[in-house]
């Protein structure tokens, strides 16, 4: 299961004004809708703050995999944010968040999320992921990136 084969270019943001959880969420789905990547705005910002409420989607190393499952989803979905500064996001362990890989999927297909989070969370402990999305220019280096560190797993 390869990252870039669900996360496409288009899906890569650089340019999200840092903030509280709820503000990056909504200004994230907001810039997902105007790219025309989603329909269900609100069902779906609401979807991932409910989600957060009942434990925050902040890992360590500074990545974040905020998720949710809908039924407005027809398969599942990613969507990146960078964040050189870091933004406060509740993380496990305290530090900056900088990554927010933001992960859609069908309410009644629940079982593709859990294999993408699981994989994604061994990626983020076992490589230098967020370290070196972090120096990324462009959705194509991320994309490379992400291959070449999953590739070491």
């Amino acid at each position: 299961m390869k990252i870039c084969g669900i996360l496409s270019e288009d899906r890569i943001f650089f340019d999200l004004k840092p903030g509280d959880k709820r503000s990056v969420l909504t200004e994230f789905v907001a810039a997902l809708k105007k790219r025309n990547l989603i329909a269900a705005e609100s069902r779906i910002l609401e979807e991932l703050l409910r989600r957060e409420s009942l434990c925050s989607t902040g890992l360590e190393k500074g990545m974040a995999i905020p998720h949710c499952l809908s039924p407005e989803i027809e398969q599942s979905f990613l969507a990146l944010a960078v964040f050189k500064e870091g933004i406060e996001y509740e993380a496990v362990d305290q530090m900056p968040t900088h990554v927010l890989l933001l992960l859609m999927g069908n309410s009644e297909d629940p079982g593709t999320q859990l294999k993408l989070l699981a994989h994604i969370c061994r990626l983020v402990k076992e490589t230098e992921l967020v370290e070196r999305i972090k120096q990324a220019q462009t959705p194509s280096e991320v994309c490379r990136i992400l291959n070449e560190e999953e590739a070491k797993i």
